[in-house]
């Protein structure tokens, strides 16, 4: 069940002063941009990321306080580290790392690449967080979800067949799930509030998943003609992140499709409208959820990622 509300135009970030932001996959594209937004507001940003070099170079970058620690989503002993190196309070978490694969990958654990760093590796971040988390989660979807679907008999296609479409879209149909569950279990408890968000088409080097060069330089250029810039797939992000709108919400630009912003806008080309919705998934959604996230709650290539 679906309802809507008017749309959001994006404001300029509300001050952040003596605020903490932690932000996965901010070492490029929307994370990134979401990251660079926070600082200006004046929000202190740690920047967990699996490559440190990466991760540094974009402190650096930023006109605020940051720091960088070491995490890879994909390695459930990396997510319990991070989580331990978190001490001080989480004002908003923000959920923005993911990966896309060329072919079947699994981690140590014998889970699906791409399944283990868009949901496992965030869940159990969150799940650690969660009792320093003062204000809001956000976790950010894709409308892939729509063509998804969880089999939670071979959540790891080792009998079924593997593309890269089914993997994908069933990684995000998880956040889904997760997310919407999360948002029910806080409100009940009083905590900190849950929102959903995703940038629509956005040009970022999530879409560069080949080994070739040239190739992922033509897939940018192809994409940049037609998509939104990193930073404009960005704005729902900070919209889920610090605007009054309703716990549970699933943001995201509504254009055809829900792609893109439609241009001109007043605003600009990097304030698109937002729109939000509410979702409430069913029993059904609920019970094919639980099962395959308890698989990260046991023991602990190729492609591209926003980490």
């Amino acid at each position: 069940m679906v309802a809507m509300t008017p749309n959001l135009l994006p404001a300029p970030l509300p001050d952040q002063s003596g605020r903490t932001w932690l932000i996965t996959g901010a070492t490029n594209g929307i994370g990134k941009e979401a990251a660079l937004a926070a600082s200006r507001a004046r929000a202190r940003l740690i920047l967990p990321a699996r490559n440190a070099e990466r991760a540094q170079a974009v402190c650096a970058q930023l006109p605020g306080p940051a720091r960088s620690i070491p995490l890879d989503l994909a390695d459930l002993d990396s997510v319990r580290a991070a989580a331990a190196e978190v001490a001080e309070p989480v004002d908003v978490l923000v959920n923005c790392a993911g990966r896309v694969t060329l072919r079947r990958e699994t981690n140590a654990a014998g889970h699906e690449l791409m399944l283990a760093t868009n949901l496992y590796g965030p869940f159990a971040l969150t799940n650690l967080l969660l009792p320093r988390v003062r204000e809001r989660v956000v976790i950010v979807g894709s409308n892939a979800h729509a063509i998804g679907r969880v089999d939670v008999d071979d959540p790891n296609f080792s009998r079924r067949r593997w593309t890269m479409a089914a993997a994908y879209a069933q990684s995000k149909l998880g956040d889904m799930l997760w997310g919407f569950e999360l948002d029910r279990r806080l409100r009940a408890a009083d905590g900190p509030r849950v929102e959903l968000a995703h940038p629509g088409w956005a040009t970022t080097n999530l879409q560069n998943a080949t080994t070739n060069a040239r190739v992922n330089a033509f897939v940018t250029w192809s994409c940049s003609r037609m998509a939104q810039t990193a930073e404009e797939g960005a704005q729902p992000l900070l919209v889920a992140a610090t605007a009054d709108v309703p716990p549970g919400s699933y943001i995201g630009p509504d254009g055809i499709g829900g792609q893109r912003a439609p241009r001109p806008w007043p605003g600009g080309p990097c304030a698109p409208p937002t729109r939000v919705r509410r979702r409430r998934p069913g029993g059904c959604a609920r019970a094919r959820r639980a099962p395959t996230c308890e698989a990260v709650r046991g023991p602990a290539g190729t492609g591209s990622d926003r980490d």
